[in-house]
């Protein structure tokens, strides 16, 4: 007993002090010497029945295998009235969120609705004016168009008549080839190409 307390309570030169480990009362140390009256006794488990073995393994197995599957039911049961109640909470919060975002989304339907209607009326409006203001100008301008060609065949029926007056005709023909004799006129010329007339020159004049 001496030789283990000296050895517990002795400790390196450095380093930390090692605990002072006593031994606990009644019991030997692994380095106390075995008892004389045990020297030579050898430790035989005590018999077993093998049939009674097998059946203690088996009722073992079996209750081993009852807890555990017990175990793992309410196991099961705890987490799916976690999750039931967590999911009955989220599905409610995420239904009302749902309801709420569609009442959202109808409304801006509306007004989007609403709003593209009287653009289109606007727009439709509009292309009834500008087809009514093209429609106006073309009336105008095909009345322009027709009063200017009245007006040119006029001056053409006028003109046709101004010479008219000097058209021959059997009643004026005499009186014309008369006319004709008594002032002769020559054609001999040219042009340059500067547009001045060159003509012939005469050796009377």
């Amino acid at each position: 007993m001496l030789r283990a307390l000296t050895y517990l309570g002795a400790r390196p030169a450095c380093g930390p002090p090692a605990p002072l480990l006593l031994p606990a009362r009644g019991r030997k140390t692994r380095h106390d010497p075995p008892a004389k009256s045990k020297v030579g006794r050898v430790a035989t488990p005590p018999t077993v029945d093998p049939a009674e073995l097998f059946v203690l393994s088996e009722r073992y197995r079996q209750y081993r295998q009852t807890v555990r599957a017990l175990r793992l039911e309410f196991v099961s049961e705890v987490r799916r009235k976690v999750y039931e109640a967590r999911a009955g909470v989220l599905a409610e919060r995420k239904a009302l969120e749902d309801a709420t975002e569609h009442r959202e989304l109808m409304a801006w339907n509306q007004a989007e609705n609403q709003r593209l209607q009287e653009l289109r009326i606007e727009r439709l409006r509009q292309e009834a004016r500008e087809q009514e203001q093209r429609q106006a100008e073309e009336k105008a301008r095909q009345a322009r168009e027709t009063q200017a060609l009245v007006q040119l065949k006029e001056r053409e029926v006028l003109q046709l008549q101004e010479e008219a007056k000097h058209f021959i005709t059997r009643e004026n023909l005499d009186a014309r080839v008369e006319a004709a004799l008594d002032s002769p006129k020559s054609y001999n010329w040219a042009i340059t190409r500067e547009g001045l007339v060159v003509r012939p020159q005469h050796k009377g004049s």
